[in-house]
């Protein structure tokens, strides 16, 4: 089971603030990955989850993407509509990694 780092909590707590200082949905259960508690339990809408995932700087959302490369990060479990925005917001916004998750 992966544990989120510390950079990992950083960026959680930057997409989700209300979050902050919670480590999981109940004691003892820690979040596996960063975007599924804020796309199934927090944002209200593809375009909510894409304004949170936009909060990130350029390196936080390079280092998001090498997760999603390395099978690290689950996006397939999204809620509806949340992976389109994801992945449109990373071709906006570094086309050269979206050719990377395109392959």
């Amino acid at each position: 089971m992966r544990t989120l780092t510390d950079l990992d909590k950083k960026l959680l707590a930057k997409l989700a603030p209300e979050l902050e200082g919670e480590t999981g949905p109940a004691p003892g259960h820690d979040y596996k990955f960063i975007l599924l508690p804020v796309s199934h339990k927090l944002s209200e809408s593809p375009e909510d989850f894409a304004n949170r995932v936009n909060r990130l700087t350029d390196e936080e959302l390079i280092y998001l993407v090498e997760l999603i490369l390395k099978g690290e990060e689950d996006v397939r479990s999204l809620a509806e509509g949340d992976s389109d925005a994801l992945f449109e917001l990373i071709g906006k916004r570094l086309p050269e990694k979206a050719r990377e998750l395109i392959k």
